[in-house]
């Protein structure tokens, strides 16, 4: 079984950054790709909750968060001012929990949806007093990959047609032992089915090639790595985004319950990542690789993270060996090299870039007003409540 780890941060804030549509705002950056912006503080919440907690989805129509502790299955229902409204233990085997779970979502103003971590990744239904109403079969046909990434969701709830479903990615949705990159080459971007779109009524399962006809790579039939995509879904338009890993384009999609259909894609540039070479080989620390797309109600932000050179990394494996990661010099490179990136979407079209991360953390989950929240760094004072910052971005 093979890992993707991300960097698990010890105390939870809730950071919230909006991308106002005012001209202050937003003046200069059309029709300039590389318009910079940056994380401007507006104000902050505070939770009263010692447990560390991570935010899993917004509810726009009751202004309600749905938190859930990192490393446990209890959940917390806090409204917008802080308050904790309701807390429950979903965690573990019994009839009314959902297993291992560290995803979840409202199901509209109906109840909550949360995706249990097994060889299935079935995902548990629940009423809005967090009764269990239905398991439905998840997308997963195996484990062969497992990521662990405590600040971003796979899949969202939506409705088509009156019908409630699940949009996501599955990085187990297709049978890797057919399905290999490395034996059927480029044709991989044919046949791996990572994404899916979930009828709730029936449980009928569409599976969804995630790569866009026009992806490079795809359309060159080209192997450059398995590069599976990121997904991100906006309610209003019934729009998706994707985003393989490698290369450099964004992809839109339109939503019916027969799949997607491509509406476009668009190239994506920054200085970070000029002359960054693609081969299907290479130790992705050592390429400025996308991470995540996230919908920002008119806005998507697209993230990656500057790239490590191969000769830095090939010295600390060659001195520390297998282990290399535990090395206090791999530890200092990652800080030195890999650096937070961000792209910003708006109408189809690129913006602007974000240089930096916001200080106070990182970014946690994406909002349909152009909000987002974030986790906060640690601070120098151990605290006994969980912090929410409020954040946009605005023209540097």
């Amino acid at each position: 079984m093979r890992f993707r780890s991300t960097t698990i941060l010890g105390v939870l804030a809730l950071l919230i950054f909006s991308c106002s549509s005012s001209s202050e705002n937003e003046s200069g950056s059309e029709g300039n790709l590389l318009q910079e912006f940056h994380f401007e503080v507006l104000d902050s919440i505070k939770v009263d909750a010692l447990e560390v907690l991570v935010a899993l989805d917004y509810n726009p129509e009751s202004d309600t968060y749905l938190l859930k502790q990192q490393r446990e299955g209890i959940v917390y229902l806090v409204d917008s001012k802080g308050n904790i409204l309701d807390q429950r233990d979903l965690g573990g085997e019994g009839p009314n929990q959902a297993g291992t779970f560290m995803e979840g979502q409202f199901a509209g103003s109906e109840g909550y949806v949360f995706k249990e971590l097994s060889p299935t990744m079935d995902f548990h239904e629940y009423d809005s007093d967090f009764q269990k109403v239905k398991v439905h079969p998840g997308a997963a046909v195996g484990l062969n990959a497992l990521v662990i990434n405590y600040y971003r969701q796979t899949f969202d709830f939506l409705t088509l047609n009156g019908s409630p479903y699940l949009i996501g990615e599955e990085i187990n949705g297709y049978e890797a032992g057919e399905i290999d990159g490395s034996k059927i080459g480029a044709e991989f971007y044919n046949r791996a089915t990572s994404g899916f779109l979930l009828e709730l009524n029936q449980d009928s399962l569409l599976r969804l090639n995630l790569f866009a006809e026009d992806w490079k790579a795809r359309k060159d039939k080209n192997w450059i790595g398995s590069s599976l995509p990121s997904i991100a879904f906006d309610p209003k338009s019934q729009t998706a985004f994707t985003l393989p890993s490698k290369g450099n384009q964004l992809s839109i999609f339109n939503i019916s319950p027969k799949g997607l259909e491509l509406q476009e894609s668009i190239v994506l540039v920054h200085p970070d990542r000029e002359g960054a070479v693609v081969n299907p080989d290479q130790d992705m620390l050592t390429y400025p690789g996308f991470d995540d797309v996230r919908n920002l109600g008119e806005y998507q932000l697209v993230s990656f993270n500057t790239a490590m050179p191969e000769d830095v990394l090939s010295g600390i494996k060659a001195k520390a060996g297998e282990e290399y990661y535990r090395d206090p010099e791999f530890t200092q490179a990652l800080e030195t090299y890999r650096k937070e990136r961000f792209i910003l979407i708006k109408d189809g079209k690129q913006i602007g870039i974000i240089n930096e991360g916001p200080e106070e953390g990182r970014i946690n989950l994406g909002l349909p007003d152009g909000t987002v929240l974030v986790k906060a760094a640690d601070g120098e004072l151990e605290r006994d409540y969980n912090l929410f910052y409020k954040m946009r971005l605005v023209v540097k």
